[in-house]
């Protein structure tokens, strides 16, 4: 029993302890600014095709739509596929977001103050 009790002690201890915080000075210097601009000119263009595709979808299915008259399964594949493209650019968005995220939050971490 004391053992198991130690055994919480030590985990609850070693758990309070800061996190040591990355050193990302790499990524911040000179060497890396092309990565960056990589790869922040690549999620503008997939962003930017995302979307115009998206939108070509969307006034295609809306087209789609309003051409089935009273065809329920034309009716209903414009309907699927305006729900599929709506789903597919909030995905697009949401990657982009995130990768935003990340890219932000490792330029702000290894930023160091003298």
């Amino acid at each position: 029993m004391l053992g198991l009790s130690l055994f919480f002690v030590g985990t609850s201890i070693a758990s309070a302890q800061a996190l040591p915080t990355p050193d990302l000075s790499v990524w911040n210097s000179a060497n890396m600014k092309p990565v960056r601009d990589f790869a922040n000119l690549t999620v503008g263009v997939i962003f930017g095709v995302a979307t115009l595709v998206g939108v070509v979808m969307i006034a295609f299915y809306g087209l789609k739509l309003q051409s089935s008259g009273s065809d329920l399964m034309k009716s209903q594949e414009a309907k699927s596929g305006l729900k599929a493209t709506l789903v597919g650019l909030f995905i697009t968005f949401m990657a982009v977001f995130i990768v935003g995220i990340i890219l932000y939050a490792l330029t702000t971490v290894g930023i160091k103050t003298s």
